[in-house]
């Protein structure tokens, strides 16, 4: 293992427009000094932003906030309130159900006449441990208003059927439809509703501003071969870079606003702020999590496949997206595997195939598309010392697949959206996607326009963006972390 020294980033950002005091400090570029680059930017630096937008994952909104109904899965297990005890052959048991097994209405999944499947450890049959699970039908239930402290009660299919070992509590059971009898009524329906998920938009800023008198100064930059047209050049992409970088990083570590923040609007009332919550926090709460030890190996993907079983997710392509060491960690291991198992005979061959660059791999049936994003490893946010490497060694694993929600209860059209896509305000004659507007004062530097917002000697510019995180089915995701934060 090699040992790397690195030197500190530098940095002459600061909250400030370029104005004289930036003039006299920096030297603004003009004749004959050199300035090299028109902006220092640390790799490639792809977000989720660009990511999104290639993928056509966009959706117009029409409002600060949207709620989804997403659908779950028709069928679920039921988990136990407290443990179902040893039993002779041939004997009725009875148990209860977690309180969140009941909705306000006192319903739950399991109904009368429907079984219960209970693993065959637990299981003898004719006095000797079972090799198959046995089942259960329910035949009553005690007052169900009383949620986790109604009684239930089934009988075994088969009389040789005991329990030997006591069920424990929060076990979560299968269901099945039970078996009836000819000419007898029928059971109890079930229904599906929806889940209620609200999502909030984020407004991001980024401006520019340029003192009179600054654009007017001849620059040597300007008179190289493909240099650049002078301060607005460069001020108008920073800005513009700096737009991007609000978005992408609202899509990714946003946090949401619960907390009440006011900021006063131009006619001094006050405006609460809002935000939208990342895709960090979504699967934080809400997505599988996925632990690795070290380093990522090659049987770490086999875990995926159960992960996606586990959600019903029936799909087995996904996307990894991850940070630069979990993608050399992954990169490492499949090599080692090959190494391990070519036996010295396709090694070169399967260099000259992989380029070293894993794009993709089947492993275990799933098919892993992988994608690093250099933004989490910049030296200048996520990839800073101070995080010793959380977001370099995370990943997430979103699976291919389109998830059916409606736009409101009210409507019962439902469409497909993907896991993850953005929603960008726009209604009417306003689009927020992107808005860039100049705001002249009395330096307009190459535009003839005779209009002014201000009196003052300057000229600015500021950009705005509405967006909103859409995560629908996070439940299918899964968060990659290395095991050392715990």
């Amino acid at each position: 293992m090699s040992t790397v020294t690195t030197q500190p980033i530098l940095s002459t950002t600061n909250d400030a427009f370029y104005g004289q005091a930036w003039n006299t400090v920096y030297d603004a570029m003009n004749v004959p000094q050199i300035w090299g680059e028109l902006i220092k930017y640390y790799g490639p630096n792809i977000g989720l932003l660009e990511f999104a937008v290639m993928q056509g994952a966009t959706v117009p909104i029409a409002g600060p906030t949207k709620t989804v109904w997403e659908e779950g899965s028709l069928v679920k297990l039921v988990k136990l309130n407290g443990t179902i005890p040893q039993t002779n052959a041939d004997t009725n048991i009875t148990f209860s159900l977690d309180a969140d097994e009941f909705s306000a209405n006192h319903n739950c999944y399991l109904a009368v006449n429907d079984q219960i499947v209970i693993p065959a450890y637990y299981i003898e049959e004719d006095g000797a441990q079972s090799i198959l699970p046995a089942i259960y039908q329910v035949l009553s239930i005690y007052d169900v208003t009383l949620d986790e402290n109604a009684t239930f009660t089934a009988f075994p299919t088969r009389a040789d059927t005991a329990i030997a070992i006591a069920v424990p509590d929060d076990t979560e059971l299968m269901v099945k439809p039970g078996n009836y009898a000819n000419g007898v009524d029928s059971g109890s329906p079930k229904s599906a509703g929806w889940y209620s998920r609200t999502f909030h938009t984020s407004t991001v800023k980024a401006d520019m501003e340029i003192e009179g008198s600054i654009q007017s100064n001849e620059k040597y930059y300007e008179k190289l071969k493909g240099g650049g047209t002078g301060i607005f050049s460069k001020a108008s992409i920073e800005m513009d870079f700096f737009l991007s970088k609000a978005i992408n990083d609202e899509i990714f570590i946003g946090q949401g606003v619960t907390n009440v923040i006011t900021q006063a609007t131009r006619t001094g009332s006050l405006n609460t702020v809002t935000g939208t919550v990342g895709l960090l926090r979504h699967m934080a709460e809400r997505a599988n999590l996925q632990y690795y030890t070290t380093a990522y190996q090659s049987t770490d993907f086999d875990d995926v496949k159960d992960i996606l079983t586990s959600q019903g997710v029936a799909n087995r392509n996904v996307a990894f997206l991850m940070g630069s060491t979990l993608y050399k960690f992954i990169e490492n291991s499949n090599l080692d595997f090959i190494k391990e198992y070519s036996g010295g005979t396709d090694l070169m061959k399967t260099f000259a195939q992989i380029n070293v660059e894993f794009q993709a791999v089947k492993k275990n049936g799933v098919s892993f598309m992988f994608k690093e994003l250099p933004s989490l490893s910049d030296p200048t946010s996520y990839g800073a010392a101070a995080f010793d490497g959380y977001h370099k060694e995370l990943g997430f694993i979103i699976p291919d697949v389109d998830v059916t929600v409606r736009n409101s209860m009210e409507s019962p059209e439902t469409v497909k959206l993907k896991n993850f896509s953005l929603g960008f305000k726009k209604y009417g004659s306003e689009d927020r996607t992107r808005i860039i507007k100049d705001l002249p004062g009395m330096a307009n530097p190459g535009t003839s326009s005779s209009s002014a917002v201000t009196t003052f000697d300057e000229w600015r510019m500021s950009g705005l963006s509405e967006f909103m995180v859409l995560a629908n089915g996070v439940n299918q995701w899964t968060l990659v972390l290395n095991d050392s934060i715990l």
